[in-house]
């Protein structure tokens, strides 16, 4: 007992469980195993807790040695590491969730550590540190697996939560955030044992995109001043459009100019809009100085009818290009150049946009958006295989594009947890299954994480055209957007076209129940199937209904995802792709 005094009276058990604890936080996600072992320490409140409690038992014998106020000093420190851990965690990039509540439960595992060592002293600190050891040995026994034929919807969930994190920026251009998708996603492939169709899985190609990296703020002022301005949120009021022009790095001030709808058929408004406008562009300029050239506010959906205004007040309006267009849900896109107009799209519900009763058709606008056009932005496909036992050189293709919207100024971000990180999930978790010796299928299974799908199918196209296995070798490629639903079914684009393979879906479909409804489209460039297709590869393209309507907005978030479809998509996948030649010819059947 004395040895163990003296063990627990030194540094040394504190030290090795602080390092020990800091590799289990900070090891990137994509490189921790999936042992039941890290799951528990991987981390819910109850394992938080136990692991500080843990640290402030071992500490407390040592520094009860040489300080004054050991119970205080042990507190500070083991909150303090709490705290240093989650900065890092945020800051590092690692695919893990730093959260504010995983310091809380660290803070109650050393409080209770502290009103047990209150109660024993050092020898009952050190014995209950041991005890708590074997608790946590015994609690990390394997757990009973999921059934291989099931996804482990846990570890899906996870998953999209990695990969609809703050962390990685929307996966998008801005901040690197696709090339931190990309790490993360070749940490999962590696971790699954699948070969490589690519060095480091890695197929690399280019694109122009525009982005809006820094500041993007606007305010909606009366020009009578007699109001406050009203600031507008970005995300959630307002959106650069993807083709925008910036502001050159300073904000501007410019007269806006509403056209309400009305306009298109009242002669008398039309009349009076170009001496009204003069006259409120005068006034301003007298008030406020120098102006940007006034901006239209109108629905986007009348903007293509300016052209049937009379010649006079088109010309007038033709020569004000710089747009708020005013539309009923904020959805954003990518572009691949930059218009030289200025173009923001508002929710048109906002009350700021009728201006007030005194002056209805104008209002100031301060605005800063700062645009950058990226040339030659260099991204990739990630592409890998598990070969087929008896057809190695036939292959199956399950495909889902990784990338996002990014970022758009400097802390709005599009989490694109639907779209696609529900279809990466699916995607890993059947790689998961056809990755197991067991499921070693009989011809390949290849799988494609494409990139920059949102900027216009563009990594899809550049491995049609660039294959890293051969075209005419591909049974079938599905490819999987948009699986965070499920509710009302599925749809499978390219139905139509591929009717025979459709009806084998749906004949796999009434047998086993997987979804409620399945629904065939036709031909559609809508997702990474299209490419594939056009080339002469028989493609599908299945993605689920129902729940969240969340499409392109920042509220696109994990938490909005039922996942109601997620085992059922993956059982009719999995059936799929057996029936087409994935199924090793002496496993029984299904």
């Amino acid at each position: 007992m004395k040895l163990l005094q003296k063990l627990f009276s030194s540094p040394y058990p504190t030290l090795v469980w602080t390092i020990t604890i800091l590799v289990l936080t900070l090891t990137p996600a994509a490189d921790m195993p999936e042992t039941p072992a890290w799951k528990l320490l991987s981390f819910d409140t109850a394992a938080h807790a136990g692991v500080f409690g843990l640290l402030a038992l071992l500490a407390y014998p040592w520094v009860q040695t040489w300080a004054l106020r050991p119970r205080l000093l042990v507190l500070l420190g083991g909150v303090a590491l709490g705290a240093l851990i989650e900065v890092l965690q945020y800051a590092m990039h690692l695919g893990r969730q730093a959260e504010w509540s995983d310091l809380l439960s660290d803070s109650i595992g050393v409080v209770l550590a502290l009103l047990v060592i209150g109660v024993g002293r050092r020898r009952l600190a050190a014995s209950a540190s041991l005890l708590l050891l074997a608790a946590l040995g015994a609690t990390a026994q394997p757990a009973t697996p999921s059934a291989p034929d099931a996804p482990d919807l846990a570890r899906a969930r996870r998953t999209i939560a990695e990969l609809a994190a703050p962390s990685l920026h929307g996966r998008g251009y801005v901040q690197g955030g696709e090339h931190l998708a990309a790490a993360y996603l070749r940490g999962r492939l590696r971790q699954l044992g699948l070969q490589p169709l690519a060095p480091d899985y890695t197929q690399p190609f280019t694109l122009d995109v525009n982005t809006f990296p820094n500041k993007a703020t606007l305010n909606v002022s009366s020009i009578t001043g007699n109001s406050p301005a009203h600031k507008l949120h970005l995300g959630t009021d307002f959106i650069a459009a993807p083709e925008s022009a910036g502001t050159l790095g300073k904000p501007l001030t410019a007269l806006a100019i509403r056209l309400d709808s009305s306009i298109f058929s009242q002669p008398s408004w039309q009349d009076a809009l170009l001496k009204e406008a003069a006259d409120a562009l005068g006034s301003t300029r007298r008030s406020e100085g120098r102006l940007a050239k006034p901006f239209l506010v109108l629905a986007a959906h009348d903007e293509a009818r300016l052209a049937k205004l009379p010649l006079p007040l088109q010309h007038y309006l033709d020569s004000l290009p710089n747009r708020v267009l005013l539309v009923p849900k904020l959805t954003a896109s990518l572009a691949p150049t930059v218009s030289p107009a200025i173009r923001i799209e508002s929710l048109e519900k906002l009350p700021v946009w009728q201006f007030g009763e005194q002056h209805q058709r104008f209002a100031l606008l301060n605005l800063q958006l700062d645009a950058q056009l990226l040339r030659n932005y260099q991204t990739q496909n990630l592409a890998a295989v598990v070969r087929g036992s008896t057809q190695p050189d036939s292959f199956l293709v399950v495909s889902a594009h990784y990338d996002h919207l990014g970022m758009m100024g400097k802390d709005t971000y599009f989490p694109g947890a639907n779209d696609n990180a529900s279809g990466v999930a699916l995607l890993l978790e059947l790689a998961a299954h056809y990755a197991r010796p067991e499921n070693r299928p009989a011809c390949s299974v290849a799988f494609l994480l494409s990139g920059a799908e949102e900027a216009g199918l563009i990594g899809s196209s550049y491995f049609v055209q660039h294959p890293l296995l051969p075209l005419p070798r591909i049974k079938f490629l599905v490819n999987l957007d948009l699986l965070g639903t499920g509710e009302e079914g599925a749809t499978i684009v390219n139905g139509r076209v591929y009717e025979a393979a459709y009806q084998r879906l749906v004949a796999l479909n009434d047998t086993h129940h997987y979804l409620p409804k399945l629904t065939a489209r036709g031909r559609a460039a809508n997702s990474d199937h299209f490419p594939f297709s056009e080339a002469g590869v028989p493609a599908f393209f299945m993605y689920t209904r129902g729940g969240s309507q969340t499409y392109h907005d920042v509220r696109d978030q994990p938490a909005a995802l039922s996942l109601a479809g997620f085992a059922g998509a993956y059982g009719l996948v999995r059936d799929f792709l057996d029936q087409q030649g994935a199924r090793p010819e002496k496993s029984p059947g299904r």
